[in-house]
């Protein structure tokens, strides 16, 4: 079972870090562990106008496999000039859900995490969900 820990990823210049803060790590099965953006926020916006990552894990029904399921919100705020405060107006949302069959071997979940983690990484993926249209 991985130790919950901050996560430092790129932000879309692939070379200034940003780092997601672990607020908690996950209390048992079912239960979130939650990581969110502060450093590098700026210092008076409120930590709901922040961007999250939450993650879950749990059995499926019959306990035949194990699911995941991953939720990320990034609010798109601005500073009002006039009363200085944080208005958010929308937000970009990701949930997913992954099933990792207990019959599989451990290093076949392996290579399906690493293959699709470096798939959806891959720029031809990330330009695509930029534009909001897959590739033609």
């Amino acid at each position: 079972m991985p130790v919950m820990a901050n996560l430092t990823v790129k932000k879309a210049d692939e070379t200034t870090n940003i780092v997601y803060d672990a607020l908690t790590g996950a209390a048992g099965d079912g239960s979130e562990a939650v990581w969110r953006q502060d450093t590098g926020a700026a210092a008076g916006m409120p930590v709901g106008h922040r961007a999250m990552l939450k993650m879950r894990t749990t059995n499926n029904g019959p306990r035949s496999a194990r699911r995941a399921v991953v939720d990320y919100k990034r609010p798109y705020s601005t500073q009002n000039s006039v009363t200085t405060k944080y208005e958010a107006s929308d937000a970009f949302v990701f949930s997913g859900n992954f099933t990792m069959p207990n019959a599989i071997p451990a290093s076949e979940i392996a290579e399906s995490v690493h293959q699709l983690c470096n798939a959806l990484a891959q720029a031809l993926i990330k330009e695509a969900l930029k534009s909001g249209y897959a590739p033609q």
